[in-house]
């Protein structure tokens, strides 16, 4: 369990740390992966690209931010079922103090996404207060 709370932590690090400017040509196979994972009651707020320096080899990411109406349980299930409707494996899926943290696997890719607790604001949507999804090759 600890070792899963601390992998699930580093995922949670890893959203932090993806910097944009890749001239990757998968970067387009990971925009289809990462688009995969966004359920339809959701919303797609940002999408950043790039690599994340987060993770180990710097791999290319593709990290969207995304809100929901729905009670943050509500959000992970549908994160949850549009992941495995997508033929991802979910490795992970771990109450955290913010919120629900995910790991997900797939040929050729992770994913790591946060779903906090608190939504945002009705009439603010921005990245702020989104939830999160980010895409790695996996290497």
């Amino acid at each position: 369990m600890r070792r899963l709370v601390g992998m699930l932590a580093v995922a949670i690090l890893a959203l932090t740390g993806c910097s944009t400017g890749s001239t990757d040509p998968g970067l387009e196979e990971l925009r289809s992966r990462a688009d995969e994972l966004v359920p339809p009651t959701s919303e797609v707020v940002d999408v950043t690209e790039g690599a994340c320096v987060q993770v180990e080899g710097n791999p290319p990411c593709v990290r969207i931010y995304l809100t929901g109406d729905q009670p943050e349980t509500a959000r992970a299930d549908a994160l949850e079922r549009a992941a495995r409707e997508a033929g991802w494996e979910v490795v992970a899926r771990e109450r955290v103090g913010g919120g629900t943290a995910f790991e997900l696997e797939r040929e050729g890719y992770r994913a790591f996404a946060a779903v906090w607790t608190i939504s945002c604001p009705e009439g603010r949507v921005d990245r702020a207060c989104a939830d999160e999804i980010q895409v790695v090759e996996d290497l």
